[in-house]
């Protein structure tokens, strides 16, 4: 028996920033990280902070040095990829995807893509 993928879902937001990479290794990164997920699901990641039901994560690049961040829906194990960034920003990325999370629990938006629909 084939063991089941896990569901990677590229958020509308992050979709406009891939169709904007014109670097072919960028891309390429970005794909082979999106196979690890659904490969190993929460295993593929570093853990970075947990809210409730959602895990945001990271999977790490060294050279060159990237991140692409992904948001987890522990409950439905549903892997949401929402950004793609330079190690120089990765902190002030962090925070930004952090308090988008903490707003969904203040106001209530329960599903992740409207946090990354535009």
């Amino acid at each position: 028996m084939a063991k089941e993928k896990f569901k990677v879902i590229i958020v509308p937001s992050f979709q406009k920033e891939i169709e904007r990479i014109k670097e072919k290794k960028q891309l390429e990164m970005i794909f082979k990280s999106i196979e690890k997920i659904e490969k190993m699901g929460k295993n593929a990641i570093k853990l970075l902070h947990v809210r409730d039901k959602y895990i945001l994560g990271e999977i790490k690049f060294m050279n060159p040095p990237y991140r692409l961040y992904v948001i987890v829906n522990q409950e439905d194990e549903k892997f949401y990829v929402v950004r793609w960034e330079h190690k120089e920003k990765q902190q002030k990325v962090i925070n930004q995807l952090t308090e988008k999370l903490e707003y969904a629990f203040e106001s209530g938006i329960k599903n992740i893509m409207e946090l990354f629909s535009h």
